[in-house]
């Protein structure tokens, strides 16, 4: 019966909401940057020709708990490619932005896939609880 239920390993995806919301016009600034670096990372390099594409950036996420320490007590990721990313400029349901027409609030959701298996060996030499 294990032999049945087993189909293979499978590549994990995660999905990620950042609600932010701009102080000041530089925040702002800041926001339009983050929500570009995401959106040209996701999509494919054209590299000339009729049919010649790159793949899109590849991305680590770790959880840090400061700039140099690893969190250990949430799951670890693999390399992840940025399948998806929405952004909805009206999160309360209606629009209202500042005079240089940033949003007030923005959400960005980011979808992730791993581009490896987890295997056994994954586990037993990660720290704390592991992927």
């Amino acid at each position: 019966n294990a032999e049945l239920l087993f189909q293979g390993p499978v590549l994990r995806d995660f999905g990620f909401k950042f609600l932010m919301i701009a102080r000041s016009q530089k925040e702002g600034e800041e926001i339009r940057r983050i929500i570009r670096f995401f959106k040209a990372g996701a999509a494919p390099r054209y590299l000339g020709g009729p049919a010649l594409l790159g793949t899109p950036n590849i991305f680590q996420l770790t959880y840090m708990r400061d700039k140099s320490k690893e969190l250990e007590t949430v799951n670890k990721f693999n390399e992840m490619a940025l399948r998806t990313i929405t952004v909805d400029y009206a999160p309360d349901g209606f629009w209202s932005a500042y005079q240089d027409s940033q949003p007030v609030a923005v959400v960005m959701s980011l979808q992730f896939s791993e581009l490896r298996p987890l295997y056994r060996r994954d586990h037993e030499n990660a720290a704390g609880v592991g992927y």
